[in-house]
């Protein structure tokens, strides 16, 4: 499998959507369970530092994108990332080029920390972000419920050695 790391175009956005909807079928990718559309999605993310894993030019094997962790200006440095990999994409450096990718904007943007949080079940995605410089620095104990169950969220965070 040839991949290409590219921006993220306006015209990917029902592919991209058709990844997260996929993730949202498993039970350890997102507390989310229900598929944005389109304009919603692109509230919720940064019109900056949008990255898609694209194969044969066309098929998008896996997206990476930021949100703002805070309106506040002290925090206009910290983001919280996201990485998605289709299933028959995985174990295959989408997921570790998308996230590179995404580092290396923000080291150039002037972004000081990134953020993630992560199911600690979600052994796969753990791996990846430490594998990209991530630590865990706390658990969320019962954040949230998720299908009826209250969940714990590790919170992971890459501090840039460059910025700040």
């Amino acid at each position: 499998m040839t991949i290409r790391i590219r921006p993220m175009e306006s015209g990917d956005g029902m592919k991209v959507l058709a990844v997260f909807a996929e993730a949202l079928k498993g039970t350890d990718a997102t507390f989310e369970t229900n598929v944005p559309t389109w304009s919603e999605w692109q509230k919720m993310h940064l019109p900056s530092h949008r990255f898609v894993a694209v194969e044969d030019s066309k098929t998008i094997r896996g997206w990476s994108a930021l949100s703002r962790m805070s309106e506040r200006r002290e925090y206009a440095g910290v983001v919280e990332c996201y990485t998605y990999v289709r299933v028959d994409a995985r174990h295959s450096g989408v997921g570790t080029a998308l996230l590179e990718s995404l580092v290396a904007a923000t080291e150039g943007q002037g972004l000081w920390t990134l953020q993630a949080h992560i199911f600690p079940e979600n052994e796969p995605a753990l791996a990846l972000y430490r594998k990209c410089g991530f630590r865990v620095v706390g658990t969320r104990e019962k954040i949230g419920r998720h299908r009826g169950v209250w969940r714990d969220m590790l919170l992971l965070e890459r501090r840039s050695p460059a910025v700040g």
